[in-house]
């Protein structure tokens, strides 16, 4: 997967596996926000059972770190409770959970969350950074409080709270939400995400008399800045994606209406 696009991704299982159709059954019965969901179950030329997963694009959660620098406790406690709510559900058997590493939480454009987790009983590699779905989470928790400044105040209770849940669970993962709930209010994120997939990169104008040359890479640079930045109409910006589909619809209107008209 690139590092910013849209999630494609499936899981096979080439055997019958009752762990992966118990987990598919769980999470085809259930929607929310920051976790992946399920947009297409199947069968493959072999008979197998496959699923695609359904999540919308980011990039993984220390990679957004990254860009994001050091976050305030408001901004942590933002990026963090959405995972404390599901680990808390996972804990309580609301919702089952496969496994994940830090990498599997993936940060959108908006700054939301979402858990896309590794179901059980479909092949892959060992990897000794992926545990249990409910340590994951804590452990993304305490990646990102990792980054706040260590000279804030709610830091150290933060940390021991975080050492707590992730080994004993239970009661010391509803304190740890409790402690995060109260270091700070939840505050919006704010951050550069790296350029969508489709992003022209335009060289450098050629120089010389070829006037046709020139004329090319200004049109190309044009037509990246209005796919990055939308068509100006008045004071305001409108994306080219909105704009096409304004354009479909008044067509299908007016052929419509002409329709009924000579009806």
């Amino acid at each position: 997967m690139e590092p910013w696009e849209q999630l494609d991704l499936c899981w096979r299982a080439p055997e019958p596996s009752d762990d992966f159709a118990e987990w598919l059954a769980d999470r085809s019965a259930m929607s929310h926000d920051h976790l992946v969901g399920i947009a297409e179950v199947g069968r493959d030329e072999t008979g197998a059972l496959v699923a695609r997963a359904s999540a919308s694009a980011g990039l993984g959660l220390p990679a957004a770190l990254d860009r994001i620098g050091s976050p305030t406790p408001g901004v942590a406690v933002t990026l963090t409770l959405p995972l404390l709510d599901l680990a808390l559900l996972a804990d309580a058997g609301a919702v089952l959970l496969g496994r994940a590493g830090v990498d599997d939480v993936l940060v959108d454009d908006a700054g939301a969350v979402v858990l896309v987790d590794r179901p059980p009983g479909v092949p892959g590699r060992p990897d000794p950074g992926v545990l249990s779905g409910a340590e994951a989470l804590v452990l993304a928790v305490r990646a990102v409080w990792d980054r706040v400044d260590p000279r804030e105040p709610c830091r150290d209770e933060v940390d021991r709270a975080c050492a707590a849940a992730r080994h004993e669970g239970g009661a010391a993962l509803h304190a740890l939400a409790h402690v995060v709930r109260a270091a700070a209010p939840p505050r919006p994120v704010r951050w550069d995400p790296p350029p969508m997939t489709f992003a022209f990169a335009v060289g450098p104008e050629p120089r010389g008399d070829d006037g046709s040359a020139r004329g090319t890479g200004r049109l190309l640079g044009a037509l990246r800045d209005l796919v990055r930045s939308g068509v100006p109409i008045g004071s305001h910006r409108i994306s080219v994606r909105h704009l096409v589909t304004g354009l479909v619809v008044a067509v299908g209107v007016v052929v419509a209406g002409a329709s009924w008209g000579t009806g």
